[in-house]
């Protein structure tokens, strides 16, 4: 199938153009060098129609012209919603395309770590005084056309300290409308001081669902968005999945709990009233407008992202090829025709950040520190001396490089390591089992100093390491 974008079930009509000719809001997900980034969701080629998978293409030609539209617009969106209300000027600088290594980003992730790029566009605030991106209160961005005619409405939690229920009456009309018992609901935000946003949850299996209708084994469960304008009560019915063994779902690992969207702006113009949602679940994040216009609350969904959690701190080419040059560095006689195949993170120190870098035999290569992006060499292993990893104690973890160093020689380097950084470096020399000579930072020490700072190294551990190849690409 020729669609590489997120396949959204936008309701029928809906798409980006408006009618009073204005471009919609979007949204600033993420940040990239102190930068807010608009995420993409699509590739840039416009999708075409594919003969064996026919149906999906409405869908997803109408989020690729969405995003396509945000771009073309893109340095027209200056305008930052903070606190419900006020604004901050922002100003669109680029867009990013390409990691570090040159390789092209694969659109609709949402990365968690600040030094893995996301596809998308990139804004700068404008103005002083200067605020730490990852401290602005908003990420909704809007044109100034699109503000000269609508009013942003203030939006404040509805609840202070514990989850408070939608009333009676909604919930009963809710439930004669769906035919249905409701399990569970929340009154979440207050909106321009007259609009209540909720959402509720249903017991048991939807038997209207428009999936059963295509097919009647599937089970669906039901949720429901609501805006509530005084007496009147608007929903927006949002099918999940349901198991009669395990029960209802709607995104991966929600507990069988229907999350609420976060409203991140509202605004009153001149098609109704436009909350602007973002919907957090554990492993995905999806953003776009729900309107409310003619007596009816409808939703159009711009992206659904992949929320990547638990990723791996990158090591690019550039970061390689530094660690390469100082490991020759520290000996070029022994080390410069060494061909270093792989690394990997070994986290000694789980406060700071330590990678080994290695031949494919694990015979020869270096251990590194990365503190703000500069690396600094902890020590080599090379011929038979080889590392362990003790156990951490008091606060303190180990790196301990030793092995043979010729006859009865064997030698001993201790890295002690605390809050990220080696604070200690010992190193000693065993003749016949018995220590020769040591010292402690550079310094000599006495053998019973050096005999008692060793056995007070905890006993080694067997790592997990994983490793990475080093492409030559």
């Amino acid at each position: 199938m020729i669609f590489a974008c997120s396949i959204l079930p936008m309701t029928a009509g809906s798409g980006p153009d408006k009618k009073d000719g204005t471009t919609p809001p979007m949204f600033l997900l993420g940040s990239n060098n102190g930068m807010m980034q608009m995420v993409y969701w699509c590739d840039f080629e416009e999708p075409q129609l594919d003969e064996e998978y026919p149906e999906y293409f409405e869908e997803a030609h109408r989020a690729w012209a969405i995003q396509e539209q945000f771009r073309r617009n893109a340095s027209k969106y200056t305008k930052l919603i903070v606190d419900g209300t006020q604004t901050l000027d922002v100003k669109y600088v680029d867009e990013i395309l390409l990691n570090p290594d040159g390789e092209k980003l694969f659109p609709g992730e949402l990365h968690g770590m600040p030094k893995i790029p996301s596809l998308g566009a990139r804004f700068t605030l404008q103005g002083e005084p200067k605020m730490n991106i990852d401290e602005v209160p908003g990420n909704i961005v809007v044109t100034d056309s699109y503000l000269a005619s609508h009013k942003p409405l203030k939006v404040e939690s509805a609840t202070i300290d514990e989850e408070v229920p939608l009333p009676a009456a909604v919930i009963k009309k809710m439930e004669e409308k769906y035919g249905m018992k409701a399990e569970q609901s929340k009154k979440v935000y207050i909106i321009g001081d007259r609009y209540t946003y909720g959402v509720m949850q249903f017991e048991g299996e939807y038997k209207n669902s428009a999936r059963k209708k295509r097919d009647p084994n599937v089970m669906s469960a039901l949720a429901l968005e609501i805006i509530i304008d005084g007496d009147k009560i608007y929903s927006y019915p949002v099918e999940g999945w349901y198991d009669p063994e395990f029960g209802a779902t709607w995104n991966a690992d929600d507990g069988g709990e229907y999350f609420p969207s976060n409203i991140a702006a509202a605004f009153e113009g001149p098609q109704g009233v436009e909350f602007c949602y973002l919907h957090w679940a554990p492993e995905s994040a999806t953003t776009g407008l729900m309107v409310l216009n003619n007596g009816k609350l409808d939703r159009q969904e711009y992206a659904v992202y992949h929320s990547l959690i638990d990723e791996q701190i990158p090591v690019w080419k550039k970061d390689i090829e530094e660690m390469k040059r100082l490991y020759i560095a520290e000996d070029p006689g022994e080390n410069d025709g060494i061909e270093l195949t792989k690394w990997a993170h070994v986290f000694i120190d789980y406060m700071g950040e330590q990678i080994w870098i290695s031949d494919e035999a694990e015979e020869n290569g270096a251990f590194f520190s990365r503190e703000d992006d500069k690396f600094e060499l902890i020590g080599t292993v090379r011929g038979n001396f080889k590392p362990s990893f003790p156990r951490s104690k008091d606060g303190n973890c180990y790196l301990v490089i030793s092995g043979p160093a010729g006859g009865p020689s064997y030698y001993t380097e201790i890295f002690k390591f605390k809050n990220g950084t080696v604070i200690e470096r010992f190193n000693g020399l065993e003749v016949y089992g018995e220590l020769d000579g040591c010292a402690l930072n550079g310094k000599e020490i006495s053998v019973e100093q050096g005999k008692a700072y060793m056995q007070a190294v905890p006993e080694a551990e067997e790592p997990f390491i994983y490793w990475n190849e080093i492409s030559d690409k």
